[in-house]
């Protein structure tokens, strides 16, 4: 346990904070449940209305400063997409897991014997030089006072 005073202040304001992020955390995953129950069980009304519930669930968080605004955009994104995928015929699923995803996409990739070399970049030209007027010769042609002193 802390011995400064403000530190112990800041422990339980801590505390307080952790118990309601939890709370809202909580509420969040209730309302994108709804979103997916109601998507599985075909019905797309229902599914509109509980993504539109779970979208002012999300901002709310946001202000709260729970959950970061772009997180919560990519969560509204998905949320919004699976209830609009009801009523067209396709096959509803969940969003993917991202682990699931990145695995898939590691498989995917060339490994080192299949992958083509990396060509060398160009070497550096020296920086072109200021074209410097050409110096002219200046001759020394006999003025009209010239010629008639002589």
């Amino acid at each position: 346990m802390a011995n400064i005073k403000s530190q112990k202040k800041r422990i339980i304001t801590n505390e307080k904070a952790r118990l309601r992020n939890r709370s809202i955390r909580a509420a969040l995953k209730t309302a994108s449940k709804k979103v997916t129950a109601a998507v599985e069980a075909g019905d797309k009304d229902a599914a509109l209305a509980a993504a539109r519930a779970a979208c002012r669930e999300l901002d709310r968080a946001v202000t709260k400063g729970v959950v970061h605004k772009n997180q919560a955009a990519n969560r509204k994104s998905g949320l919004m997409k699976l209830a609009n995928s009801t009523g067209d015929g396709a096959a509803p699923s969940a969003p993917a897991p991202k682990k699931a995803a990145a695995r898939k996409a590691a498989a995917e990739k060339p490994t080192a014997e299949e992958k083509p070399k990396a060509k060398k970049a160009p070497a550096k030209k020296a920086p072109a030089k200021k074209a410097e007027p050409e110096e002219v010769e200046q001759v020394d042609e006999p003025t009209e006072d010239a010629e008639k002193a002589e």
